[in-house]
């Protein structure tokens, strides 16, 4: 007598191509054995025995059987410039943005290819009126499962993600501040990498460890948005700025995509365990840029190889777009005072070099209205998200830059291709002997590269506490603010101001401890 099996409903499992209709209008499982095709009603996995759900559960059309059959023993050597065809009925953008929409299609066939680590997202963005969600919705109609969202609700994108494994198509004015609202920003983020779960607690009353639930939420997405995204969030996207180019196009239907689709299931029947090429990065793409990009130059060499270097050139550009992106942030400004003042200094071709907090400050300010002016500690904790080492140096803040660091932060800032570009290959001997200093971040006596001015060849250099080195920047800033003194004439101000604070503190500690003794 045979082990009777539970019964599960699936629409997604380890190996499944897809669910297909049948003529009779029965839902069986696509899998692929012995480089075959075959359908199934039920599937037994794992003492599980899988079932599809009924066809009103997929919000999606269903390929047929019978035609993913037929394209299947077909060679369908014309389906990357169909797929082109297809999307440029509904909307019109240039050569390089439809290179990364059409690549990005056949992606979501191939999301959980076990070569394939990330998925991008594709961004619509641009004012109303531009054919964001008639692209979106052209897009979604023929990628895998895709799904069209006008609203945004935890609950529904958990299902879609992990029963569906689908594609998801955000149509909203502003899928910010609607993720924020919603409390789905963690799932945004984390859409774009396999293996990604976020975690619920949702009967807190069964206690510890079965209280929680979690979640797959890795899979394709698509957004179309009227206000500009998180940065956070930016950077997971491939942007496409809509272009205006009014005129009469077709309006996008689930059925008007079905054949292709057909074709691309069969495509990913004969695809998914292929393997494909581990691509090493591109000059010009790296960072996490190249983390999702990659993908699509690996399906490029399946279906478009010779469309390669169009699209590593639209690739390049959305590289070159973010670079002045991030030249123009705050970061970048500081990347860009950092360059200016080593270069001034001749110190980039060296190993290792030194800045002063204090010209950096002074020179950010200097660009600015007075009633806009930062403090040291504003860019004491800017300096530091950029992974810049600090010290202080008989109370004087400075940053320590590598040649390494240096040229690795003006590339990923673009703020390179200046004068001193030259250097960079070719760092030079270090600079002159230190004298002695005390390192605040390591508690260490070591070595300074900066020359020593007439107020720090003191006998007794004193370290200075959290409080007093805010102290200390604070001061240095307002004296330099007012233009009443020179950088070091300020910092000299500034120590002996914190000396002789110290020295009436221990004094009245002092005083205080006799009266208590007699």
């Amino acid at each position: 007598m045979s082990e009777k099996r539970d019964e599960k409903l699936s629409a997604y499992f380890h190996g499944l191509i897809d669910v297909c209709e049948r003529e009779d209008g029965h839902l069986v499982y696509l899998t692929i054995e012995d480089d075959l095709p075959m359908f199934e009603e039920t599937t037994c996995r794992s003492s599980m025995e899988y079932v599809p759900p009924d066809k009103h559960h997929f919000p999606f059309t269903l390929p047929r059987m019978d035609k993913v059959t037929e394209y299947f023993d077909d060679d369908d050597a014309n389906i990357y410039a169909d797929v082109l065809t297809y999307l440029q009925r509904f909307s019109a953008l240039d050569d390089l943005q439809w290179s990364v929409v059409a690549h990005y299609i056949f992606l979501t066939y191939l999301h959980d290819h076990i070569h394939i680590d990330y998925c991008p997202y594709i961004l619509f963005y641009a004012v109303p009126e531009r054919g964001k969600s008639r692209t979106g919705k052209s897009v979604s109609y023929l990628a895998f499962r895709g799904v069209h969202l006008i609203e945004m609700r935890e609950a529904n994108i958990f299902r879609y993600s992990q029963n569906l494994h689908g594609t998801l198509f955000f149509d909203l004015m502003d899928i910010s501040k609607k993720a924020e609202k919603s409390g789905c920003d963690d799932i945004l983020l984390l859409r774009a990498e396999k293996g990604a779960k976020c975690v619920r607690v949702i009967h807190p009353e069964k206690g510890a460890f079965e209280d929680t639930t979690y979640y797959e939420i890795y899979g394709p997405t698509i957004i179309a948005s009227n206000e500009q995204l998180h940065k956070i969030l930016e950077t997971r996207c491939l942007p496409i700025i809509m272009p205006n180019r009014p005129g009469n196009y077709e309006n996008p239907r689930p059925e008007l995509a079905l054949e292709l689709k057909e074709r691309l299931t069969a495509w990913r029947a004969k695809a998914l365990f292929t393997p494909l090429p581990d691509l090493h990065p591109i000059e010009g793409i790296s960072g996490r840029l190249w983390d999702i990009a990659k993908p699509l130059f690996q399906v490029n060499n399946l279906v478009n190889p010779d469309g390669c270097e169009l699209l590593q050139e639209a690739i390049l550009t959305i590289a070159g777009e973010r670079s002045e992106s991030k030249k123009d942030s705050t970061e970048g400004h500081l990347v860009g005072i950092i360059k200016d003042l080593s270069a001034e200094k001749g110190l980039e071709g060296l190993q290792e070099w030194t800045l002063k907090t204090s010209d950096i400050l002074q020179k950010f300010n200097g660009e600015r209205p007075a009633d806009k002016y930062v403090s040291a500690q504003w860019i004491g904790k800017k300096l530091k998200t950029l992974s810049l080492r600090h010290r202080t140096v008989n109370g004087r803040s400075e940053i320590i830059l590598t040649f390494d660091d240096y040229w690795t932060l003006i590339e990923q800032y673009g703020v390179s291709g200046r004068d001193s570009g030259n250097h960079k290959n070719h760092p030079n001997e270090t600079l002159p002997i230190r004298t002695k200093q005390y390192q605040g971040d390591t508690g260490v006596v070591g070595s300074s590269r900066v020359s020593a001015g007439p107020w720090q060849e003191k006998e007794l250099i004193e370290s200075l506490s959290t409080e007093e080195q805010e102290e200390f920047d604070e001061r240095v800033a307002i004296l330099i603010a007012d233009g009443r003194l020179m950088p070091e004439d300020a910092e000299e101000e500034a120590y002996n101001m914190i000396l002789r604070n110290r020295k009436e503190r221990t004094q009245v500690q002092s005083d205080g401890g006799s009266d208590g003794a007699e």
